[in-house]
This record gives structure tokens, C-alpha cells and sequence, in this order.
């Protein structure tokens, strides 16, 4: 499993905090799957990431640019399910030939404290690797779905026509505020297709 990140530089944040009891909405972000996106039409995160819903498609718009995409800083932190959310993500870029598309949540919790919190979550299923925590998934062409990577058919195969979809919990960039020392994050690398954009991020097929 390679895990790529390009860290970006956040405006500071304050520290009150607002909650709101959504444990299904969280879920639903967690399996970073068609629906993941919908997370931010969700009381409490509306009024943060702004954006546009036409369709049933979502569109993201405003936030400040960063060097992969743009990001949403929260005027005041949210609480969800334990999680204090500070900010959330979303980038798009082609690296060496991969494309690799993030999307997620700036944390006040440092990993550790996530994975303690995520792990009440069902079906979370992540396993610590490299400092962080992850659970990683691979396309199957002949199955034309996501499956748990390390089956027989890819296991210690570099990722070369296909694509990989990863949930990550790691330390926040070390160039955010001191307010913020994770993130939560959803991601698709490598050679990305319009059918796993269909069961990951449909609002980004042309």
C-alpha cells in the first residue's frame, strides 16, 4: 500500500466548540464511498463547507485554494460523535502519472485519540501501519468493486492500472495550527477510473 500526502498550510483556528449528535452521517463518510460527500449537507457542516446540491450532485465552492484543492476552516470547531472537527478538505491532483483525490476532516484529536473514537464506529476496520492508521481497499477489475487489499490476487503488487481507496487517520500537516493535530481522510490514488468514481466521488465524473 503506498500512502501519499502532500500537506498544506491552514489559517489558525479558533476554540469553541458547537456539537450535534450525527452518528449515521459519520458512517457514511467513513466507508468513503458515493455518499461520503453528502457528509457536509449535514446540520452543522452546511453552514461551514459551502456548496451546491443540483441534481443529487453535490458542488463544493469557496474555501481558500491550496496547492492540491481547497479547504474549509471552521469559524467555530464542531463537535461529532466524540470528534471535534476544525476544518475539512478536498483536493484533486496528478502526481507521477497517479491521480489522487482526498477529501476529509482537520481533527483537534491526535491520531491515537481518532482511532480510540473511530473504533466504536462498526465496520471502520482500520489497522496501524507507517504511524498511521488505514484501511486500504483495491479495485478489482474482474469484480469491478472495491475489495480489502491484500488479497491473493494483488498482495505485495505495486498499484500500475488500477487504483487504491484508503481511509487514513495521521497527524495533521505540521504547518496547521496547534488547534488542530489530526485528519480524518478519504482517498482514491492511482489510475482512476470513471467507474470508481461512481462508487467513490460521482461528483467529480466529466
Amino acid at each position: 500500500m503506498k500512502l501519499h500526502r502532500l500537506f498544506i498550510s491552514l489559517a489558525a483556528l479558533v476554540t469553541c466548540t458547537s456539537s450535534f449528535a450525527a452518528a449515521p452521517a459519520l458512517q457514511s463518510f467513513l466507508a468513503c464511498d458515493q455518499n461520503s460527500l453528502a457528509e457536509v449537507s449535514q446540520p452543522g457542516l452546511k453552514e461551514r463547507v459551502a456548496h451546491k446540491v443540483e441534481n443529487g450532485k453535490i458542488t463544493l465552492s469557496g474555501g481558500t485554494k491550496s496547492d492540491m484543492g481547497q479547504r474549509w476552516m471552521f469559524d467555530t470547531p464542531l463537535t461529532l460523535d466524540g470528534m471535534t472537527l476544525t476544518g475539512f478538505f478536498a483536493e484533486d491532483q496528478d502526481l507521477m502519472g497517479s491521480r489522487i483525490i482526498n477529501w476529509g476532516f482537520y481533527t483537534e484529536q491526535a491520531p491515537d485519540a481518532l482511532y480510540a473514537q473511530l473504533s466504536k464506529v462498526p465496520g471502520t476496520g482500520l489497522e496501524k501501519a507507517n504511524g498511521i492508521y488505514a484501511r486500504a481497499q483495491i479495485w478489482s477489475q474482474k469484480q469491478s468493486a472495491w475489495v480489502p487489499e491484500g488479497g491473493d490476487d494483488n498482495a505485495g503488487k505495486l498499484v500500475t492500472d488500477t487504483a487504491e481507496r484508503i481511509l487514513m487517520v495521521e497527524p495533521a500537516p505540521s504547518d496547521l495550527a496547534k488547534t488542530s493535530k489530526g485528519m480524518i481522510t478519504c482517498s482514491v490514488q492511482g489510475a482512476v477510473s470513471a467507474a470508481m468514481l461512481k462508487t467513490t466521488r460521482p461528483d467529480l465524473i466529466k
